[in-house]
């Protein structure tokens, strides 16, 4: 397998035995960034973006790249290599096995020449990008960012292997942006299909999505660059720390890449390439998602409207609505809501997710792997008891439903024991790791405001 990547004039192009894939910024962005760090950067990406591709294909056991050694390689092999014992499990397959054939991969460069450090004269403002989802995280980041001025500029990329849900998100950026006068930096991205089982005609597999925020802290350095910004913003809570033990005694995240850990070498990577300046945080860190709702709707209405965060390409449903109203993700969003009591209606949901149809979509009720229907965080059970405690508390602000039945006969003792603890964990203010200390002391007291404490 032949792998290259080069820059042009628009951004990255990447080949796979071939087969070109372009990745493009706005025109002023990336012209403005310096000649070395675009060349650091298509070596890693292409790295990055093919790292996966030999677990695709048996007959291939060797990647040859037509790069440069990347300055990034050891960072980015161990991030794919923690991500392998839940691939396996969502696979339902051995993790001692894909370790194995990982470790045993091969990868030739050209020349062996490493990527030098380059020198960046540029003096960076207390300024900051936000990935952009328009999920609940993004959103919160967002909000958060502009109240304590760090004059937040949002970036989204428009990735190509998610055509259904590129249509609800620019319609979305296209009103968020015309209501707040906020512009958004777009990057047009053509090489998502890369890391798509169905693309390459292969059976689905969890292998080649632990790459993915690794990839958004590229994508989204150039436009700090451009706008002088320190901070590269990313929306991980606390429950992106979550792992298990498999049945192997493998550790296992479900999103390693989106742990605080990885934040920490993602830095490391941003601080190099701008000598000591750059940082990639996460304002959310503290919180887990049942107090991410919260403040975000009750805090910043006016941006919470906005919220959608289903899978809407990976089933029928999702073609009718950004909200598909079939998968564990949207089950999981809704029982959160009903938990701090925001009606689903206000941001657009139109199913009743407690109806006894949807059971097999909660983990508390024993989530289906079925694909196109369960995200693996919730396959994984690591937010079995957040969802027991919004069950419960959904339970408590007077919701009604089938499934309302069902937890009251099956669960509603453990919840009312352990209510203590789970409003300790879920509404509390936890240790950051990535979150600069004078920007910790801004958060901190809207953290408290919001979440009474």
């Amino acid at each position: 397998m032949k792998i290259n990547c080069k820059f042009d004039s628009k951004g990255i192009v990447l080949s796979v035995n071939e087969i070109k894939y372009a990745l493009e910024f706005p025109s002023e962005v990336w012209m403005n960034f310096p000649i070395e760090h675009k060349k650091i950067f298509a070596d890693n990406y292409a790295f990055l973006k093919s790292l996966h591709l030999p677990r695709f294909f048996e007959d291939y056991e060797k990647i040859e790249y037509k790069t440069s050694f990347p300055l990034f390689k050891s960072q980015i092999y161990n991030c794919m290599l923690n991500n392998l014992a839940f691939s396996a499990d969502v696979d339902n397959a051995s993790s001692a096995e894909y370790i194995k054939g990982f470790l045993n991969l091969e990868f030739g460069f050209n020349g062996y020449k490493k990527d030098s450090l380059p020198d960046y004269k540029e003096e960076l403002q207390e300024k900051a990008v936000v990935a952009m989802s328009f999920g609940k995280d993004s959103l919160l980041s967002y909000g958060l960012a502009k109240e304590i001025g760090l004059e937040p500029v949002p970036i989204m990329s428009v990735d190509n292997d998610c055509p259904v849900e590129n249509k609800y998100k620019i319609n979305i950026s296209k009103i968020f942006s015309k209501e707040t006068g906020t512009k958004i930096g777009l990057i047009t991205n053509n090489t998502s299909l890369i890391h798509r089982p169905k693309y390459w005609k292969i059976p689905n597999t969890e292998w080649g999505f632990g790459h993915l925020i690794t990839e958004y802290v590229f994508n989204t350095m150039p436009f700090a660059h451009y706008l002088n910004s320190k901070y590269i913003v990313l929306g991980n809570e606390k429950s992106c720390d979550d792992s298990y033990i498999n049945k192997e005694g493998y550790l296992s995240y479900p999103v390693y890449d989106q742990s605080s850990e990885w934040l920490l070498e993602l830095t490391k990577f941003a601080k190099s390439m701008t000598n000591n300046q750059m940082q990639v945080i996460s304002l959310i860190e503290p919180l887990y998602e049942l107090a991410v709702l919260k403040i975000l709707h009750n805090r910043y209405p006016e941006l919470g409207k906005y919220q959608m965060s289903c899978f809407p390409d990976e089933n029928e449903y999702g073609k009718h609505h950004y909200w598909c109203g079939a998968c564990s993700k949207c089950a999981r969003i809704y029982i959160l809501l009903r938990a701090n009591k925001i009606l689903p209606k206000r941001i657009g949901f139109k199913t009743d997710m407690l109806d006894m149809k949807h059971k097999n979509l909660y983990s508390i009720f024993g989530v289906e792997k079925k694909e196109g229907a369960s995200v693996g965080y919730d396959t994984s059970g690591c937010g079995r008891d957040e969802q027991l405690y919004a069950f419960y508390l959904a339970y408590k602000n007077g919701a009604k439903g089938k499934l309302i039945d069902l937890f009251k006969k099956e669960h509603l003792h453990e919840a009312k024991e352990r209510e203590e603890e789970f409003y300790k964990k879920f509404y509390g203010i936890h240790k950051s790791k990535t979150i600069p200390e004078h920007i910790l002391t801004k958060l901190i007291p809207i953290f408290k405001e919001e979440l009474g404490k």
